[in-house]
């Protein structure tokens, strides 16, 4: 017994060491030109970046709880908060491969049954996507005149991102809302589909489905906290995408808080179908595609960096945290074990 914990603590100061060469190589490259910007930014506009990024943060959490509710009542909105950081740390640390993962291991660490955790981290992915279709729709509305006559490129692409995320979330949701189409599936893979690591991931997405039909059974029972988790989630996007309006205001004068608003709203949906390892280099590449024209490219580069800082340094660092409380705990346990 003894043995076993002091295996449990040599391999978590092991995890502890890798995890934190893992940082020190993601600060040293992808997050160095984010901290000296962070170093020249005004202390008023980077309180108000920092605010924007905890407000998303604090929308996460009510969202999380809401979809979770109905799997564990006493799940608080700091629980869903901590589940955001600790999938964001995650994200990072895995190059976006191990966020689905940790995000339903820390379900479970709550008390939520995996099938139940994944069917929530599925459904919260698609309630993300439905709030960044609604906002990409609803700018393109607005600015479509605009587009049309001053860069009509923009319109197929800003389209074709639409519909591909879209039809992401209409074919989940179909999926998850009908048995008869997802017997309908399997018997077609089964007929048809006879490759074996084809068929594993098959199978995978069948068992992803299956949690999420139980997880929008039991939301879709209450319509009221099914508009709550729509709404958080718009929330939670909008305090995002405010942003780069507040970044740019004292600098750039020829864009506006719609416009600023509008020109993140359709870079969110594009980078999300552009294939890139936790999606960091098509965001940067879009943003700096659709600002760069407009105000330049020092501002553009600035804002941008200001935008990674409260979207994906603050929650990673936030969750650094809650993974070295969880590091902390283990080993805790495991030296008392041995006493």
């Amino acid at each position: 017994m003894k043995r076993n914990a002091k295996w449990k603590i040599i391999l978590n100061l092991v995890l502890l060491l890798v995890i934190l060469g893992v940082m020190f190589y993601f600060v040293q490259n992808s997050m160095r030109a984010i901290f000296i910007e962070l170093k020249e930014t005004n202390l008023i506009l980077l309180a108000g970046v920092l605010f924007l990024g905890l407000l998303h943060q604090f929308f996460e959490g009510c969202g999380i709880k809401e979809t979770v509710r109905g799997f564990a009542p006493n799940f608080t909105i700091f629980d869903g908060m901590m589940t955001s950081f600790y999938s964001a740390f995650y994200r990072v640390i895995t190059f976006g491969a191990g966020t689905l993962l940790a995000e339903i291991g820390f379900y479970k660490k709550k008390g939520i049954k995996i099938s139940q955790g994944v069917g929530a981290s599925t459904l919260h992915m698609v309630s993300y996507k439905t709030a960044i279709i609604t906002y990409a729709i609803l700018n393109f509305i607005f600015y479509f005149t605009s587009m049309l006559k001053q860069r009509p490129e923009m319109i197929g692409m800003i389209l074709i991102g639409t519909i591909l995320t879209s039809l992401l979330v209409i074919t989940l949701v179909l999926l998850s809302l009908s048995l008869n189409i997802q017997v309908a599936v399997l018997l077609f893979c089964n007929r048809f589909v006879h490759n074996e690591k084809l068929r594993y991931y098959v199978d995978q997405a069948n068992l992803q489905i299956n949690a999420l039909h139980q997880a929008m059974q039991s939301v879709l029972a209450d319509k009221a906290s099914l508009l709550k988790i729509y709404l958080f989630n718009l929330l939670k996007v909008g305090a995002w995408y405010v942003i780069p309006f507040v970044c740019l205001q004292e600098e750039a004068n020829n864009i506006n808080f719609f416009l600023a608003f509008a020109l993140i709203s359709f870079t969110l949906v594009l980078s999300g179908v552009i294939p890139s390892p936790a999606g960091i280099g098509s965001f940067d590449f879009v943003y700096l595609f659709m600002f760069q024209p407009i105000i330049g490219t020092v501002d553009a580069v600035s804002s941008l960096l200001l935008y990674r800082f409260a979207s994906f340094v603050l929650p990673f660092l936030l969750g650094f945290l809650v993974f070295l409380k969880e590091r902390r705990k283990v080993i805790t346990d495991g030296i008392e074990e041995i006493s």
